[in-house]
C-alpha cells in the first residue's frame, strides 16, 4: 500500500464498506454464512447498498432545506412594512432560522444513527493499527469514515440551504453568509452525531446483556433519545408553521433592547439566525447588532471547535484498541472469588422466545427503531391535522374521512416494518438452537405475539387525542371497526414473508433460508399488502357513500374478522402443533387440498376483479359529459368482460392452478366443461327449455301475486330512455354474468369441490355460495331487503344450474339458461306489487322454487340414464 493509498479519504472507503457489511451481518443471525457467500458472488452489492442509503438520506435532508423559505419571505415582508420596526424582526427571524438549524441537527441525528451505529463498536478499525498510521491520523479516520458514510447528505445539507436562499432572494451577500453559517452548522451537527452515536454504542454493548439492570438502562436511554428527538421535531415544526404569527407578535410586543443584544450573543442557534436576518436587509439595522452578532457567531465557531474536539476524543476511544483496553482496566475492579448459587428457571418456549427477542431489541438500534417508529408515525400525521384551523372543530363526518385515511395509511408500512425487523433480527446462539428440538410454531407464535402487541398499541394510541371531542364514541367505533383489518394486514405480511423466505422441504421457519430473488419477492410483498389495504379502503368508501358510516363500520369489521380467521387457519397449516416428515405444499396446492379454503379465496379474488373496472374507468369521470351514453355502456361492458376473461382464463388456471393444476387454455376449457361435443344440440335445447320454464313460471306468478305489465320496451327499448333503463343492452351486458358466473361457480368451483366431496354435497355447497355471492350487489348501492330476496332465489336457481352441469358435464346449457333468464327474462318479471309480501312470494316461488323444480325434472327426463354415469374428477 503506497503513501497515496494511505490518504484518509481513501482509507475511509474501506471502513465505510466494512461497517455497512457489519451491520448486515449482525442482523442476519443464523444466515451469516449465506450472507457472506452472497457478498462473495456479488462484490458490488455492498457498494450499491451504500450508494442507495446515501441518496435516500440526501433526499430527506434536501427536503428540510426548503423550510426557511417561509421564514425569509415573512422577514422580507416585515422589513418592507413601514409600521414594523426592523429591530423587532431580529428575534423572530433568529428563532425561526435557529429552529431550522435544530431541525437539521435532529434529522441528521435520526438518519445518521442507523448508518454509524455499527462503526462505534470499533471492530472496523482494529486492522488499521497494523499499518504505519499515526494515532492522530487514525482518530481522524473515524471522522472521515462517518463523513464518507453520509457525504452526499452532508454536501446536500451544506449547499442546498445557501442555494435556495440565493434563488429566492438573488442576494449574493445573503447567499455567502448562508454558506458560511451552513458550514458551521453542518460541522456542529456532525460532531454532535458522533458524540450521541458513541454514547448509544456504549449503552448497547452486549456485556451484562442478561441483567435486568443493563436492559432497563438500555431501554431508558434509547427511549430518552427518541422522546427528545421527536418531541423537539414536533415543537420545531410548530414554530416554523407559525412563522407569520411570530413576526406580528414580536412587532406588537415591547421586547427590551438588552434581551435583543443578549440573544445575539447566544452561539447556538440564535447568533447564526441573527446574522442571516441581518443579511436580508443589511442597511436596515444598527451597527450594535452587527457587532454583537459577529461576536455571537465567533462564539458559535468556538463552540463548534469544542464539540469537534470532544468528538475526536470519542473517536480515539472507538478507533484505538489501547484506549478501549485502558478504559476496561480502569472500570473493572478485582473482586474476591466466591461461590455463587445459580438458580435455573424453566419457562415455556414461547415466553423464552419473547424474552430473547425483547433482550435483542434493546441491544440492536435498528430493531429498536423498528419498534419505536410504529408509535410515532401516527402522531407525525395526526397532530399537524388536529392542530390545524379546521382540525377537530369540523364536523365528525368531514373529519372522519381525513382521520380514517391518514390513520390507516401507515398500517401497511408498520406491518412491513415490524415483520421485517423481528424476522431479520440477530439470532444469537444459532448453532446451539439448531441442535435443539425446537418447534417453529413456538418461534412464530412468540414473534406474532410481539408484533400484534406493538401494532395494537400503536394503532389505538392516537385515540387519546380525541378524548375531549364530543364525537369521541364515533371515533372509538371507527378505530375498533378497522382493528381486524389491521390484524389482517399484519398476519398477511407475516405469512407472506415466511412463505417467500422461510420455506423448507418439510416445514416453514421464521429464519430467512431462501434469500434468492429478494427484490422480486419484496416487490410482490409490498404490492400485495397494499392491494389488501386498498381493497378494504375501497369497500369502506363504497359503503360510506351508499349506506353511511354505521354500515361501513359493521361490514368492515365483519370482513376484517373473516379475513383474519382465514389467515389463522392458514397459520395453523403452516405451523402444525406436531411436526412430521410431511412435505410442505404450496399455497396453490392447499387450495386444491382444502377446497372450501380455495373456494373462499377464489370468491374473494372474484369480488376484487368485479370491482376493478370501476377503478379502471375512474379517469372517464373527467370526460363523461362529452361521451354518449351508449358509448359509456359499451366501454363499461368491454372493460368488465375483459377483466373477467383475464381472471378466469389466465389467472385462475395459470397462476392459481385451479381447478386441477397448471393447465393450458385448451386443457382448462375441457376441464371446466366449456367445450362443444357431440351432445351440443341437446345441451343448447336444455338451456333454452329451462329458460322457457322460467318464463312461464314468472309470467303466471307475476299475474297471480301482482300486476304483470307486458311491454317490449323493457328489452327492446333504447338504452337510457327505455322503461327498464338498459333496454336492448340487456342482451349485451348480461353476457357477463351469464358466462362468467357459470365458469366461476359451475366450472371451476364445482370441479374444485368434487375433488373432495360427493356430487350432492358439492351441489349444495356451490348453490348456497352462488346465492350468498349476490350480497356483492350491496357494494354498488342495491337495497338490502331486495338483495336478501335475490340471494334466496339465486340459491334456488343455483341448484338448477348445478344439476344441469353435473348431468351434462357441460357449461353450455347452464350458460344459455343463465343468460336468457338474465336478459330475456326481464320481460316476464316486469310487474308491480301492492306490498312487499306479494313481491317476496313472487320472487321465492315464481323465480326460485317453480323454475328449479320443473327445470330439474325436465333435465332428468331429457338426459338418459347412460349419460348420467359421469366422473367429473377423471
Amino acid at each position: 500500500m503506497t503513501e497515496k493509498d494511505l490518504t484518509l479519504y481513501k482509507l475511509a472507503k474501506f471502513t465505510n464498506l466494512e461497517i455497512t457489511m457489519e451491520g448486515q451481518v449482525q442482523s442476519s443471525g443464523a444466515n451469516q454464512a449465506r450472507l457472506m457467500e452472497k457478498y462473495k458472488k456479488n462484490k458490488s452489492s455492498i457498494k450499491q447498498q451504500v450508494i442507495a442509503i446515501k441518496i435516500v438520506f440526501a433526499v430527506m435532508l434536501l427536503f428540510i432545506s426548503f423550510l426557511p423559505i417561509s421564514t425569509y419571505l415573512e422577514a422580507k415582508g416585515a422589513l418592507g412594512n413601514p409600521l414594523i420596526s426592523p429591530d423587532s424582526v431580529l428575534i423572530p427571524g433568529s428563532i425561526l432560522f435557529g429552529a431550522f438549524f435544530i431541525m437539521q441537527l435532529l434529522y441528521l441525528t435520526m438518519l445518521g444513527m442507523f448508518s454509524i451505529a455499527a462503526m462505534m463498536s470499533g471492530e472496523a478499525f482494529r486492522w488499521y493499527e497494523t499499518l504505519p498510521i499515526s494515532k492522530d491520523k487514525l482518530r481522524k479516520l473515524g471522522f472521515m469514515t462517518v463523513f464518507r458514510n453520509l457525504d452526499i447528505g452532508l454536501i446536500t445539507m451544506t449547499l442546498a440551504f445557501p442555494i435556495i436562499m440565493f434563488i429566492i432572494s438573488l442576494n449574493i451577500i445573503l447567499a455567502l453568509i448562508a454558506v458560511f453559517i451552513s458550514i458551521i452548522n453542518v460541522m456542529f451537527s456532525f460532531s454532535v452525531l458522533v458524540l450521541i452515536a458513541e454514547r448509544i454504542s456504549r449503552v448497547l454493548k452486549v456485556s451484562e446483556a442478561g441483567s435486568k439492570k443493563a436492559t432497563l438502562i438500555r431501554i431508558f436511554t434509547m427511549l430518552s433519545y427518541m422522546i427528545v428527538i421527536f418531541s423537539a421535531t414536533f415543537f420545531i415544526q410548530g414554530i416554523i408553521t407559525a412563522s407569520r404569527d411570530f413576526f406580528y407578535l414580536s412587532a406588537s410586543l415591547e421586547i427590551p433592547f438588552l434581551v435583543k443584544i443578549l440573544m445575539s450573543l447566544i452561539p447556538y442557534p440564535f447568533a447564526p439566525g441573527y446574522l442571516l436576518t441581518l443579511a436580508i436587509e443589511p442597511t436596515s439595522f444598527s451597527a450594535i447588532f452587527w457587532i454583537t452578532t459577529i461576536i455571537g457567531v465567533a462564539l458559535s465557531i468556538l463552540l463548534t471547535r469544542f464539540i469537534y474536539k470532544r468528538a475526536l476524543k470519542a473517536m480515539w476511544i472507538v478507533t484505538s484498541s489501547a484506549a478501549l483496553e485502558t478504559k476496561q482496566k480502569t472500570t473493572s475492579k478485582k473482586k474476591p472469588e466466591k461461590e455463587i448459587e445459580v438458580l435455573i428457571k424453566t419457562r415455556s418456549p414461547i415466553k423464552a422466545y419473547i424474552r430473547k427477542d425483547l433482550s435483542t431489541t434493546t441491544r440492536d438500534i435498528q430493531t429498536f427503531m423498528f419498534v419505536i417508529m410504529p408509535f410515532i408515525l401516527p402522531f407525525l400525521t395526526l397532530i399537524p391535522i388536529l392542530t390545524s384551523v379546521s382540525g377537530i372543530g369540523a364536523s365528525y363526518y368531514e373529519d372522519y374521512i381525513v382521520i380514517w385515511a391518514f390513520l390507516t395509511m401507515y398500517q401497511p408500512m408498520i406491518s412491513m416494518m415490524l415483520t421485517s425487523g423481528f424476522l431479520n433480527m440477530e439470532d444469537t446462539g444459532a448453532a446451539i438452537l439448531s441442535s435443539l428440538p425446537i418447534n417453529p410454531r413456538d418461534q412464530a407464535k412468540a414473534k406474532l405475539f410481539l408484533l400484534g402487541s406493538i401494532q395494537t398499541i400503536s394503532y389505538f394510541l392516537p385515540i387519546f387525542l380525541f378524548i375531549g371531542n364530543p364525537e369521541f364514541l364515533n371515533y372509538l367505533l371507527s378505530f375498533i371497526s378497522w382493528y381486524p383489518v389491521v390484524l389482517t394486514l399484519l398476519l398477511s405480511m407475516f405469512q407472506l414473508k415466511i412463505r417467500f423466505f422461510g420455506r423448507m422441504k418439510y416445514k416453514f421457519v421464521v429464519e430467512e433460508v431462501a434469500p434468492e430473488k429478494k427484490v422480486v419477492k419484496w416487490t410482490i410483498l409490498i404490492v400485495g399488502l397494499h392491494l389488501i389495504y386498498l381493497a378494504f379502503n375501497f369497500l369502506g368508501g363504497i359503503l360510506l357513500t351508499f349506506y353511511g358510516a354505521s354500515m361501513m363500520f359493521l361490514v368492515t369489521f365483519i370482513a376484517g374478522l373473516f379475513s383474519f380467521g382465514i389467515l389463522l387457519i392458514s397459520f395453523n397449516s403452516m405451523f402444525p402443533k406436531v411436526l412430521g416428515k410431511k412435505k410442505m405444499i404450496s399455497i396453490r396446492e392447499s387450495f386444491k387440498k382444502y377446497p372450501i379454503f380455495g373456494t373462499l379465496i377464489l370468491l374473494l379474488l372474484y369480488t376484487g376483479f368485479l370491482l376493478l373496472p370501476i377503478l379502471i374507468e375512474l379517469p372517464l369521470i373527467f370526460i363523461v359529459d362529452v361521451i354518449p351514453f351508449i358509448a359509456l355502456l359499451f366501454i363499461d361492458f368491454f372493460v368488465a368482460f375483459g377483466v373477467m376473461a383475464l381472471f378466469w382464463l389466465l389467472i385462475v388456471p395459470r397462476s392459481l392452478d385451479l381447478p386441477e393444476g397448471k393447465q393450458s387454455l385448451k386443457e382448462y376449457v375441457k376441464t371446466i366443461g366449456l367445450k362443444f361435443d357431440n351432445k351440443i344440440v341437446r345441451n343448447i335445447l336444455l338451456g333454452i327449455g329451462c329458460s322457457i320454464i322460467f318464463f312461464i313460471s314468472t309470467y303466471i306468478t307475476a299475474n297471480l301475486f301482482g300486476h304483470y305489465i307486458f311491454d317490449l320496451e323493457v328489452i327492446f327499448g333504447t338504452p337510457g330512455s327505455s322503461i327498464a333503463f338498459l333496454g336492448w343492452f340487456f342482451f349485451i351486458t348480461m353476457l357477463i354474468p351469464g358466462i362468467w358466473e357459470e365458469v366461476a361457480f359451475r366450472g371451476v368451483i364445482t370441479k374444485l369441490n368434487l375433488r373432495r366431496y360427493s356430487q350432492r354435497t358439492t351441489l349444495i355447497i356451490v348453490s348456497v355460495l352462488f346465492g350468498l355471492f349476490h350480497f356483492v350487489n350491496l357494494l354498488v348501492g342495491n337495497d338490502l331487503i331486495v338483495t336478501i330476496i335475490q340471494v334466496i332465489y339465486a340459491s334456488l336457481l343455483g341448484f338448477l344450474f348445478g344439476y344441469m352441469f353435473i348431468k351434462t358435464k357441460s357449461l353450455i346449457p347452464s350458460i344459455i339458461a343463465h343468460y336468457l333468464i338474465d336478459s330475456a327474462g326481464q320481460l316476464f318479471m316486469f310487474a308491480s306489487f301492492e306490498n312487499m309480501g306479494q313481491f317476496i312470494l313472487f320472487a321465492v316461488i315464481g323465480i326460485g322454487i317453480i323454475p328449479t323444480f320443473f327445470g330439474m325434472l325436465f333435465i332428468k327426463l331429457v338426459v338418459k340414464e347412460k349419460d348420467e354415469r359421469i366422473d367429473l374428477i377423471n
